[in-house]
């Protein structure tokens, strides 16, 4: 939810504000459905504002959300086969990870998911299924 302001605070001159993401439990709880539900009802009586619509994709569709190859690759990269001897120590290195990854696609843009987007993705279903 706090997300959902920030990008509404950011977005504010738009008329409606699509969010996108996979179908975990909390992602279509009855609680966040409501607080939307709510949030839109307040910002129509507002001369501003985006509308928020909630587009979750579909289950096992992983491929489709670009931000689970961004996780998994931070969970390879940083956690797995680590000892970090405290939860700062860990956190300070997922913030490195991010800083750093974040730096390199500033300095060298490229659209994500190019890999999804360049293949035939009925001859090459196996290819996604597997995450390649």
């Amino acid at each position: 939810m706090d997300l959902l302001e920030i990008l509404y605070n950011q977005y504010h001159a738009a008329s409606k504000l699509y969010v996108t993401w996979d179908a975990v439990a909390w992602h279509t709880s009855a609680v966040l459905t409501e607080w939307v539900d709510d949030f839109n009802e307040e910002n129509k009586r507002e001369p501003a504002g985006p509308v928020i619509e909630l587009v979750p994709l579909p289950t096992s569709a992983q491929f489709l959300n670009v931000i689970e190859g961004v996780l998994n690759g931070m969970t390879r990269a940083v956690i797995h086969n680590s000892d970090y001897k405290c939860t700062e120590a860990m956190k300070l290195a997922i913030s490195t990870h991010f800083n750093q990854r974040n730096q390199h696609f500033k300095d060298h843009p490229k659209r994500a998911g190019s890999k999804l987007w360049e293949m035939d993705t009925l001859k090459e279903l196996d290819v996604l299924r597997a995450g390649d």
